[in-house]
């Protein structure tokens, strides 16, 4: 523990002493160092809007730049010359939206997000005020005006409506109500009622508050899960990100007699921007689980970029696979840590990532290929299936009786190997992606005799492969429909992902997704959207493993899961 506590010391200061250097770079300081704009561009809902156009613009509206965003919404305008602009983000179905008198100052990467509005949401601002005979004239030939006489819509000469927003924006107050059930993964299977509510300011501020309690038929208590989170951008160039999350799952077994388990988790996060070219981030997780015996631990992740044009470089280290990015930390599917259990003690997966990667992305191809070295402590691998009592009180296993899986702990191992991905876009909304990793997974063999569980768990061995990936992704702008599909192969004796930390490849094997806006007239409220999630569809990859003490048991690096609800956002 010391020794990687070292480690980590060292790569910190190393971090450091290369911002150090970037910011005393003599070309660093050249007066006309280009600066940039990046930003998020996202519907009245809040979802990102992929494939939307965002121009720069002269105060005579002429195009000085213009690129398209990317799946999740995001934009990059580089080297820019200082200067006063005006930024434009167009939509199918969407009006354009348009923020004035943008300062962009050398030596800067300022962020500007940008909200796209249907006609309907734009015409909800009225009653207006007409313009008073002191005000200065527009250059825009027709204005709209809401009632503190401030500018919403617009029409330029020669273009149509388009919504108008300013700096100084009022405070935004979001809440979603989700009701959602079926088999899902470890701890969070059964009925669960959650809502979320988040409020924030002028793109300086942002609060979450999210809250979700869980039941299932026999369930005595229910699980409830809550989280709170806080995001200041303290300047452009600097944000800082809190997040606290409790949960408590009464029915998780690590006995027979004993139940329950509750976390408490602590994240947060700082951003930088050290010179126009580098970004930096900082940020650790802080995990305290109690059970049968109470476990406490750090996880620190940082990373630094480098950006030219449409090329990134960059460095990545994490030590747990939930807190890896300073803007996914409030994005956890779940706020428990990875936990198994070893000789009747609670364990939590432990980890040092690191990992050099190149990101090119283009209007309509992006491609990644990164290379990594992991060393995983306590790795958790999933299973399922009949659980004797003689193996649950064997002090190796923790149970999850409402989806009636569980985790076991895999033996220490260190991978290293290559993880890449292509992502082009296919027409409109839709993008393919092909994906690919080398590295080391744990595999487990078949056994001629039924041994006991813990001789079964020290077959666990690590070996070579190969993961492969393809998935489509797409929206349906006439409905709204989002979907996506996917196959993620690798060798079916493996129960453990090749490159575990790499979060953005697919689920395993045949997986789908579609989430649907609900429209019926009067009857249902706007903001209603269905939801279906398909994990592992075939049931392949799935180890079968008898004991010797009568449980019938499988290992599998992914379960098979359905889950289906309804959310309501206003």
């Amino acid at each position: 523990m010391t020794g990687r506590f070292s480690r980590f010391g060292s790569m910190v200061a190393l971090l450091v002493a290369v911002g150090a250097i970037a910011l005393n770079a003599p070309h660093m300081s050249a007066l006309d160092e280009p600066t940039a704009l990046t930003g998020i561009v996202r519907d009245g809902r809040g979802v990102p809007q992929a494939g939307a156009t965002v121009e720069l613009l002269r105060p005579d509206t002429s195009v000085v730049a213009s690129v398209f965003t990317d799946e999740y919404g995001r934009f990059l305008l580089a080297h820019l010359i200082p200067g006063t602009y005006s930024l434009k983000a167009t939509g199918t179905l969407f009006l354009p939206t348009l923020r004035e008198n943008l300062q962009v100052l050398a030596h800067r990467r300022m962020a500007v997000n940008l909200t796209l509005s249907t006609v309907v949401e734009a015409f909800q601002w009225l009653p207006a005020k007409r313009r008073t005979v002191d005000e200065p004239d527009d250059e825009w030939a027709w204005t709209l005006r809401s009632s503190a006489n401030r500018p919403l819509l617009r029409m330029l000469e020669d273009g149509p409506l388009v919504v108008v927003s300013d700096m100084d924006t009022a405070p935004v107050l979001k809440a979603r109500v989700i009701l959602h059930g079926g088999a899902n993964e470890f701890g969070e299977g059964g009925l669960h009622h959650a809502f979320e509510i988040e409020r924030s300011r002028q793109d300086d501020r942002r609060l979450i508050l999210r809250a979700d309690i869980g039941s299932s038929e026999g369930a005595s208590i229910a699980s409830a899960e809550t989280l709170v989170g806080y995001e200041r951008q303290l300047t452009p160039d600097n944000i800082i990100r809190t997040v606290a999350a409790m949960q408590d799952l009464p029915g998780i077994q690590q006995t027979s007699v004993q139940q329950g388990i509750q976390s408490l988790v602590l994240r947060s996060s700082e951003t930088m921007t050290l010179t126009p070219f580098l970004d930096a981030e900082l940020g650790n997780e802080f995990d305290a689980l109690r059970g049968a015996s109470t476990q406490i631990a750090n996880h620190p992740f940082g990373a630094m970029t480098w950006r030219g044009g449409d090329i990134a470089v960059s460095y990545h280290f994490a030590t747990a696979r939930n807190a890896q990015r300073a803007n996914e930390l409030d994005q956890a599917s779940s706020v428990m840590p990875t936990i198994s259990e070893s000789q009747g003690t609670l364990r939590m997966e432990r980890a040092l990532h690191q990992e050099f990667q190149l990101e090119r992305s283009g209007e309509r191809t992006r491609y990644e290929v990164a290379i990594y070295r992991d060393r995983i402590a306590h790795p958790v691998v999933n299973g399922g299936g009949d659980l004797s009592v003689a193996d649950l009180n064997s002090g190796y296993v923790v149970y999850d009786p409402v989806t009636e899986l569980l985790n076991v702990a895999g033996g220490d191992y260190i991978t290293k190997g290559v993880v890449g991905d292509l992502k082009s876009r296919v027409r409109g909304e839709t993008w393919f992606t092909l994906s690919f990793a080398d590295g080391d997974a744990l595999t487990m063999p078949k056994f001629s005799l039924p041994p006991n569980l813990q001789q079964g768990l020290t077959t666990l061995k690590p070996r070579h492969t190969q993961m492969y990936a393809a998935s489509l992704t797409g929206r349906v702008a006439s409905s709204g429909t989002h979907w996506r599909a996917s196959y993620r192969w690798q060798p079916e004796d493996t129960v453990t992902a090749v490159a575990p930390f790499d979060m953005t490849a697919p689920d395993a094997y045949l997986s789908l997704l579609l989430r649907q806006p609900l429209h019926c007239g009067h009857l249902l409220p706007n903001g209603m959207e269905a939801l279906v999630d398909v994990r592992n569809l075939l049931a392949q990859g799935y180890r079968p493993f008898v004991t010797s003490d009568g449980s019938t048991l499988y290992f599998a690096q992914a379960d098979r899961s359905v889950r289906g609800g309804v959310s309501f956002t206003f």
